[in-house]
């Protein structure tokens, strides 16, 4: 009997009784038997209200979260992760979280309860043919009910296989014998095909290893797995038992996912002070065995160097580089400006685009509720309005800042506080209303004349502001640039205490796009920009180097200085010996 599953409920037996014992199992054949597990699944009284077959034939055979899906949270794949290392110089809170966002979110959503469906199934036979075990009376019944159970072995293998993986990563040398004892799978589906395999002390044991290696924070959630799979065996309730097995694995998840971001913190320092070391190599690399053109970034930087020639404005080859990038940020083309280089960046850019038109475009609305307003309102109820009036309309845009779908109801605001200035008996005059819609209508527009205006003008008057701030943060040293850039974020205590400074927007996009744009000249001037146009592609700072070597490949060691550091060198399971695989966030380990 499965001592976990097995239930006393006659009702889960075969309706038509035992297995056909004229027939020989030998003449049995494998599609024979599986056409026997889908016949006592449809017999079962729980799927005569939950669809549990389409899951059972259709699901994948391996769970949502398995080792191989969370191997770039292993320390060797964050070090060798261009994006991250790109990424952790804009963001101090840079951290992995689990990707559940839009489609492919809602479609993996979909996939992980259609196989913790599917496994729900699995266990209901196994529960159903551990009663026929009990009840078998003849030598033919029993082999039938062990081909079966063997037959049924479909998901469950793949789910302690998969704790047993993510398990042995999470914890030191002196457990790793341990795990590998008590999550032996072949040992645990023989006792499963025996009847003998006992889940609760399985659950015992491993709530014991999980808490003396994660944050105790987890501890709650550790004991609610415990709880679930209890009641579950208990009562024969394979809903809580596949409950109690979904979040075992979502718990290791979360354990990986503290370990990663553990090691992020950690590293931060080092990561942003390699930036330029590790990115040169690694491009030049791609350069030089073809994988990345260069040619784009190169004809970007000429035709901005021949426009200011033209001018007659003279520019050292980062001024011209600075020149090039605000002009391509300020562009009205929907179409990005920025060569290939710019790769790494192009999400930061679109935000930076978007928060520039989100500017212009709000002084557009506000500059038609200024023109509304008669001359005899004072000079602070206007500024007052106005504050108010731009949250009201940021309201109505919400995130996706859509000013043209929500064109109807930002007129309707502002023409409503233009007549509770005016002391207006009513909150809507259609004519009023109708002027400002089609006055806004022409103004928003992207490809507006008055768009493109207040780019140029905003450009012209920022540019000499913004070729200062670029030469002057060219000097610092990267984790110096980073700190200045990104402030340490304050916690609640202090910001209650003190007044919190605020930029105005459009400053705070210039020294956005200033941070990007210094940390990529420092990465790209000696490969691209700031050599001879026949000149050799080779990062500055590392002489000899040889794109072909080990060294500067990405896909196996870090190129960078921190190969050689100690919190580097990964040990069985990918992370590293010197700071402790298992992270506790101040735990001692038990």
């Amino acid at each position: 009997m499965l001592s976990q599953y097995a239930s006393h409920d006659p009702s889960f037996m075969d309706s038509s009784g035992a297995s056909d014992t004229d027939q020989s199992m030998d003449m049995m054949s494998d599609q024979d038997i599986r056409n026997a597990i889908f016949e006592l699944l449809d017999q079962l009284p729980i799927t005569a209200n939950t669809d549990l077959i389409t899951p059972y034939e259709r699901a994948a055979m391996l769970p949502p979260v398995t080792q191989d899906s969370l191997c770039e949270l292993d320390v060797g794949r964050i070090i060798n992760n261009p994006k991250l290392r790109h990424d952790v110089n804009f963001d101090r809170e840079l951290h992995f979280r689990p990707n559940l966002d839009g489609y492919r979110g809602k479609q993996k959503l979909r996939s992980a309860d259609e196989f913790w469906s599917a496994l729900r199934a699995e266990l209901e036979i196994y529960k159903a043919i551990g009663y026929r075990l009990m009840y078998s009376t003849s030598a033919e019944e029993l082999e039938e009910a062990t081909r079966m159970i063997k037959a049924n072995q479909l998901r469950l293998p793949g789910v302690f296989t998969t704790i047993y993986e993510i398990l042995k990563t999470l914890v030191p040398e002196r457990d790793q014998a341990v795990v590998a004892e008590r999550l032996d799978v072949d040992m645990i589906m023989q006792q499963i095909t025996k009847g003998v395999f006992d889940l609760m002390d399985m659950t015992r044991w491993l709530s014991t290893i999980l808490k003396a290696h994660c944050a105790p924070m987890r501890d709650e959630w550790i004991d609610r797995m415990v709880d679930d799979i209890t009641t579950g065996v208990e009562q024969g309730d394979q809903t809580a038992v596949v409950f109690g097995l979904r979040q075992t694995l979502a718990i290791l998840e979360a354990m990986k996912l503290d370990v990663a971001n553990h090691q992020i913190r950690h590293l931060r320092s080092l990561l942003i002070d390699d930036t330029v070391n590790f990115q040169q190599k690694y491009h030049v690399h791609k350069i030089a065995a073809n994988r990345f053109k260069v040619s784009d970034a190169r004809a970007w930087f000429k035709d901005e160097e021949a426009f200011l020639n033209s001018c007659n404005v003279p520019c050292t080859p980062l001024e011209t580089f600075a020149s090039a990038a605000l002009r391509s940020l300020f562009s009205q083309s929907p179409l990005p400006n920025f060569p290939g280089t710019f790769y790494l960046d192009a999400e930061r850019l679109r935000i930076l685009r978007s928060d520039l038109h989100n500017v212009i475009q709000m002084d557009m609305c506000v500059n038609a509720f200024d023109l509304l307003i008669k001359n005899n309102v004072s000079a602070s109820t206007r500024v007052a309005s106005k504050k108010t009036l731009q949250a009201n309309i940021a309201d109505i845009i919400g995130e996706p800042r859509q000013y043209l779908e929500n064109l109807e109801n930002i007129s309707a605001e502002i023409v409503r506080f233009v007549l509770q200035l005016e002391g207006a008996t009513t909150t809507f005059d259609s004519d009023m209303m109708a002027i400002v819609e089609l006055h806004l209508r022409a103004e928003l527009s992207p490809s507006s004349p008055s768009l493109s205006a207040q780019l140029q003008t905003i450009l012209n008057a920022q540019l000499p502001r913004f070729r200062n701030a670029v030469n002057s943060s060219s000097r610092l040293p990267l984790l110096a640039l980073h700190d200045a850039m990104l402030p340490p974020v304050q916690s609640a205590d202090k910001r209650t205490t003190q007044q919190v400074m605020v930029e105005p927007p459009l400053d705070e996009i210039l020294k956005r796009v200033t941070h990007l744009a210094v940390l990529h000249w420092h990465v790209w001037s000696g490969i691209v920009y700031d050599i001879q146009a026949d000149g050799p592609m080779v990062a500055p700072g590392s002489p000899g180097n040889n794109p072909d070597s080990p060294q500067t490949n990405p896909d196996t060691a870090s190129s960078s200085s921190l190969a050689s550091s100690p919190d580097m060198q990964s040990q069985s399971g990918g992370f590293a010996k010197h700071t402790g695989p298992s992270i506790t966030n101040g735990r001692p380990q038990k």
